[in-house]
């Protein structure tokens, strides 16, 4: 069974949840199939148009313990200090279908991730995706060049929007058959579902 796991560098629960996806689902036989979306294509604004609310200190310090928790839990690393605006991911999503059209995607996607997360680095920059293109064995200028043409960027919004149809409104979000599953927490429910699937 081959189950699509929707993610973008920019969401550290995506980080979380693909650090450890293909290892929690090996022993059932699944196979991932990693699909870039941009989280700002997915954004679901409010009916009123009043905008996201922001999180009250409570909730901050449950939230930041909560990805300090999963991080532990899952042996992933995080950078002590995260730049305070996050960089834009769309150049990293769109070099990440670079490296999946030249066969090179997980050589690329792992470091991409840790690059963000692990090392806090700003993704957005075009020396930067060059740089984790080159460590996944393609060509950097020429693997760059393509992932900055208008053909990739309409590839990513299309796929997004393809994301959108489908329900999708946060990452990582898995599909089993109809049933979708978003959160780095809710892997069990698709083990479940993988399950009764399989029969």
């Amino acid at each position: 069974m081959e189950i699509p796991f929707f993610f973008d560098y920019a969401c550290p629960w995506a980080y979380l949840g693909s650090c450890r996806v293909e290892p929690y689902f090996r022993d059932l036989g699944v196979s991932l199939d990693f699909r870039p979306v941009s989280l700002k294509v997915l954004y679901e604004p409010p009916p009123d148009g009043a905008g996201r609310p922001k999180l009250g200190e409570r909730k901050q310090a449950n939230y930041a313990g909560d990805l300090r928790h999963w991080a532990d839990l899952v042996g992933a690393d995080f950078a002590s200090e995260q730049p305070k605006q996050r960089p834009d991911s769309d150049l990293l999503l769109r070099a990440a279908f670079v490296a999946e059209d030249a066969g090179r995607f997980r050589e690329f996607h792992y470091p991409a991730f840790r690059a963000r997360w692990a090392e806090a680095r700003d993704v957005a920059q075009p020396a930067v995706v060059r740089e984790l293109l080159e460590g996944a064995g393609l060509d950097g200028a020429e693997a760059l060049a393509r992932a900055e043409s208008p053909e990739l960027a309409e590839r990513l919004e299309r796929e997004s929007r393809a994301a959108v149809a489908r329900g999708v409104f946060g990452v990582p979000t898995l599909f089993v058959g109809d049933e979708m599953f978003w959160g780095n927490d809710r892997y069990e429910l698709v083990r479940h579902y993988v399950a009764k699937a399989s029969g």
